[in-house]
């Protein structure tokens, strides 16, 4: 009997789960750190640390077989000039995974999978800091470029309410059109006559 047949599946179709696992391989290898679930972190660890072992090696073959996977010029030359020195003493272990919490709206279990750094600098925490303005020009320009964004989708949403303004006023001229048309080919009397001539009105008044 197999068991755990489901496991590392995600959930979703085996074309797209490739796919996705070789973008995230690929943003991994060009920022050292991305952020997503804890599910997906597991899979892209080993999914990522046996191209990790061919950037290693470096040979002509390993190569090749790296290339079927990572297409970007930047994440290729980084793996074979960048983590292959980085861990040519280490033998397995490239990445690790933070927990962060629970993600707002579903409650996903979120996570941040990296690229261990140095070997003298691998037991240190990797902090993610955001940037806050500090100066008073720094403050004055994130305040207009808050208060510029605002503007855009305000005007943004008024041009779309009058552009569905319009085609509704559009749609129901069409729809006047239309009956007005049905009434005079059939014959019917309307503001504009019966749609037939004076020979063939016959008890019309």
């Amino acid at each position: 009997m197999r068991h755990q047949v489901l496991r590392g599946k995600l959930g979703i179709p085996s074309d797209h789960r490739k796919a996705m696992l070789r973008n995230m391989l690929l943003s991994l290898l060009k920022h050292e750190r991305i952020q997503t679930t804890i599910a997906r972190a597991k899979q892209l660890k080993r999914f990522a640390e046996p191209v990790i072992e061919l950037g290693k090696v470096g040979s002509l073959h390993a190569k090749k077989q790296v290339r079927k996977l990572v297409h970007e010029k930047e994440a290729f030359h980084k793996l074979f000039t960048v983590y292959g020195p980085r861990f040519k003493d280490r033998q397995g272990g490239y990445t690790r995974i933070f927990h962060l919490g629970l993600r707002v709206g579903d409650g996903a279990q979120m996570s941040l999978i990296e690229i261990l750094p140095d070997p003298s600098k691998e037991n240190e925490p990797r902090i993610i800091r955001t940037k806050r303005p500090e100066t008073e020009e720094e403050k004055l320009k994130a305040e207009e470029t808050k208060k510029s964004k605002k503007e855009a989708k305000k005007q943004d949403k008024h041009l779309k309410k009058q552009e569905a303004t319009a085609q509704e006023e559009s749609r129901r001229a069409h729809q006047t059109k239309d009956i007005t048309h049905s009434h005079v080919s059939q014959g019917r009397k309307t503001d504009k006559g019966t749609g037939r001539s004076s020979s063939s009105k016959k008890g019309i008044s």
